[in-house]
């Protein structure tokens, strides 16, 4: 059985950000986003590799680009109390978060291209007030990860190129909730939550990983004239995470209990998915491309949420797990671009993002239903410089929730979930 830690996993609790496929990010730079059949099956933009590596040879001399992502996500969650049978919805709090890359690729010969990246393919962030109702399963989260990538691309012949590469990832996350000590005690129903946040502990939880491994490979084909293919696959990458919890109790609970909610240090392991990306493109005119693309992202790998704790914060409590079962699931995208000018291109997508969430176990660990996403990007170009901008809208569907209290999850749903997002990127040609 596959395992990932709270330790790794925690840190995307409670949050909605515009990612997708659970809390992939398929922001690689801003032509990407607007349009992935594209990014995959033709190229054009170093940052494409973020894609497909096989896209290097789309691209020729020496070129840097870098730029980033901004987003801000929005959801409520209705909750209704099997204790007094009180209905509260709760909105996340409304903040920005930004995902920069960079990249930079050169010829090492006249077929042999090498690239480098610097992007995300995984993070979330969000929080709720420390007084909410589902305080006993998240109130914040932060959690991104850096990733550098080197790749090799060989254009084999006139039609077909072929690439390789691995992934180096750098992660570090952030989990903070509630733990209801008076419940635990038996002073009230174990995590209710009309009873007020008096004697709650504030649990945070923190850890991060020196570096894991994972490798990519790229093919990109034009069989014909004018039609263009790509397939690229992303391998799952598996880091051992090391990190510390540590408690803020209310001082009549540290009196009650002196031994008990100690900083202690903490272990377990993450194993994120595996990505298949495939697309076509076909040059209908010089100036319009029209393609399709498709994701597998292999989000099986999440069956079980576990925490290792060196230090039990209470006596048998070394160990706290919940079940998970996460489904493979499917992105599909339409898009194209339209070159106006010499000067000026005109990008756009739509794509529909399915969850991978098992709806048996849903609770407020990404709190997220299919999403369906819509974008627009401009590109202008001139000389050795390229700027690129997209602006995407991205809804999230509603999804009802099943009540847990012993995990803090009650009866309610997932509502009114949406996203702003926009997307920058430079590139210069040396």
């Amino acid at each position: 059985m596959k395992t990932i830690s709270a330790l790794s996993l925690a840190a995307v609790a409670a949050a909605v950000s515009a990612s997708g496929s659970g809390f992939s990010l398929f922001q690689g730079d801003a032509t990407g986003i607007a349009d992935a059949a594209g990014s995959i099956a033709k190229g054009g933009r170093v940052g494409d590799m973020y894609y497909n590596p096989a896209t290097l040879g789309a691209t020729t001399g020496t070129v840097v680009q870098a730029g980033s992502f901004f987003t801000r996500p929005h959801l409520k969650i209705v909750t209704k109390s099997p204790y007094t049978g009180e209905t509260r919805k709760t909105a996340g709090d409304k903040k920005w978060f930004a995902i920069p890359h960079a990249y930079f690729a050169t010829s090492l010969c006249e077929d042999v291209r090498f690239g480098f990246g610097l992007f995300s393919r995984i993070g979330l962030g969000d929080e709720f007030p420390r007084s909410w109702p589902g305080r006993y399963n998240s109130t914040k989260v932060d959690f991104q990860t850096i990733d550098l990538s080197p790749s090799v691309s060989w254009r084999a012949t006139d039609w077909l190129e072929v690439a390789a590469g691995v992934t180096f990832q750098y992660f570090d996350i952030t989990l903070e909730q509630e733990i209801d000590a008076a419940g635990i005690a038996g002073m009230r129903p174990y995590n209710d939550p009309a009873a007020g946040p008096r004697l709650d502990v504030h649990q945070r939880i923190h850890g991060e990983d020196d570096c894991a491994v994972g490798w990519d490979l790229g093919v990109r084909v034009d069989p014909v004239e004018r039609l263009h293919a790509g397939l690229a696959y992303h391998s799952s990458v598996t880091a051992k995470a090391k990190g510390h919890v540590s408690y803020d109790a209310p001082l009549p609970v540290r009196a009650a209990y002196p031994a008990f909610f100690q900083y202690t240090k903490a272990h377990g392991q993450i194993e994120e998915p595996d990505y298949w990306m495939g697309a076509v493109a076909y040059d209908f005119t010089d100036a319009l491309t029209l393609g399709f693309n498709v994701t597998r992202s292999g989000w099986s790998s999440w069956d079980k949420l576990e925490i290792h704790e060196d230090k039990p914060f209470l006596p048998g409590h070394g160990t706290i797990g919940a079940e998970k079962d996460w489904n493979d699931v499917w992105r599909f995208a339409f898009g194209g671009a339209y070159r106006i000018d010499e000067n000026w291109t005109v990008r756009g997508s739509f794509t529909w993002d399915d969850s991978p969430i098992n709806r048996r176990h849903a609770d407020y660990i990404v709190p997220a239903d299919t999403r369906e996403i819509y974008a627009v990007g401009l590109s202008w170009e001139s000389g050795a410089w390229a700027l690129d901008a997209t602006y995407f809208f991205e809804k999230i569907n509603d999804m009802t929730v099943s009540g847990r209290p012993a995990e803090g999850v009650f009866d309610g749903r997932y509502c009114d979930g949406f996203s702003h997002a926009f997307a920058f990127s430079a590139s210069y040609l040396f």
